[in-house]
């Protein structure tokens, strides 16, 4: 049996990187976006049982993605290094989690965790 799938999507190519490197050595089956154009069209494309997303991205930014992803959609991380604003309070309800960055690699991998086994 192979692990969750996992679409890691942030600008940041070295959080990227070290993002899926992580979850690869953890037993998911992981890949990776720059940008949230791409992001969708791996969504849309792709079954994914997680995608772990970067609010914060030139262009289509990571709440923009959550509202278009259609259905059934795959349980979603958002990441965040800025306090949320209240206009996007009520758009990040419909994500799985919110990670604050920094954050601990365990509480990273511990909501992927906990996102994995809702989608299945």
């Amino acid at each position: 049996m192979t692990g969750p799938t996992v679409l890691v999507v942030d600008d940041e190519v070295g959080m990227r990187d070290t993002m899926v490197a992580i979850l690869e050595l953890h037993g998911y089956q992981v890949s990776s976006a720059p940008d949230g154009d791409t992001a969708l069209r791996a969504v849309l494309t792709t079954p994914f049982d997680v995608v772990v997303m970067d609010i914060k991205m030139p262009g289509r930014d990571g709440v923009s993605v959550l509202r278009d992803i259609g259905s059934p959609p795959p349980r979603v991380i958002l990441m965040t290094a800025y306090a949320l604003e209240e206009q996007l309070r009520s758009a990040v309800a419909n994500a799985f989690a919110v990670l604050h960055k920094p954050f601990e690699t365990r509480r990273m991998l511990s909501l992927v965790a906990g996102a994995a086994k809702a989608a299945r």
